[in-house]
């Protein structure tokens, strides 16, 4: 096995931590990672495995942790037709989502972003977990290679656009005002 990719970010909205693994096991990338944070709940601790296939598209992953008082505990998968299912519940409204987004990490970002390297521009259509209320939801986002190690990022369902650096192993180096690399 490679030496794998990794990384330590810190946030900036919060005190918080996030160090995150990525290598190649066969024909499958596995991303895994734990944060650590001050929530506006109280502390929280997240670990995470993401498991995906050369295509850079998830496969499945796990997502178990607390925040303040409420157990998270996810097993999340996707069918070859889309469908994508949460401790085995069928999620009908996120069909046809392609990426998974964990919202409390910027790991997830390395997904499309190394998917769309070659192309240098793309949309993702995720499965995301919004850490504002732990609830799976569909969030349409476009990315733009701006320049060299820089990207172009735009939420739909919200608006919201920045800029992100980008290390040669596709994590994201700096993601204005939430997290920075401190270690990579």
């Amino acid at each position: 096995m490679a030496r794998p990719a990794q990384i330590i970010w810190r946030r900036l909205d919060r005190p918080g931590h996030d160090t995150c693994a990525l290598w190649r096991e066969g024909e499958l990338w596995r991303l895994e990672g734990v944060a650590v944070w001050s929530d506006l709940k109280g502390p929280a601790h997240m670990s995470y495995s993401i498991t995906c296939g050369a295509d850079w598209f998830p496969r499945s992953a796990r997502v178990q942790g607390r925040v303040a008082e409420q157990d998270i505990s996810l097993s999340i998968r996707r069918a070859n037709g889309g469908e994508w299912r949460a401790n085995g519940e069928a999620l009908p409204e996120t069909f046809g989502l392609s990426d998974l987004d964990l919202g409390f990490t910027p790991a997830t970002n390395t997904l499309p972003l190394r998917r769309l390297a070659g192309k240098g521009h793309g949309d993702s259509a995720a499965l995301w977990l919004d850490d504002s209320d732990w609830q799976m939801k569909p969030l349409h986002q476009t990315y733009q290679r701006c320049e060299s190690g820089r990207w172009d990022y735009h939420s739909h369902e919200s608006d919201y656009r920045t800029t992100l650096a980008v290390n040669s192993d596709g994590f994201v180096s700096d993601y204005p005002d939430l997290w920075v690399a401190e270690v990579h």
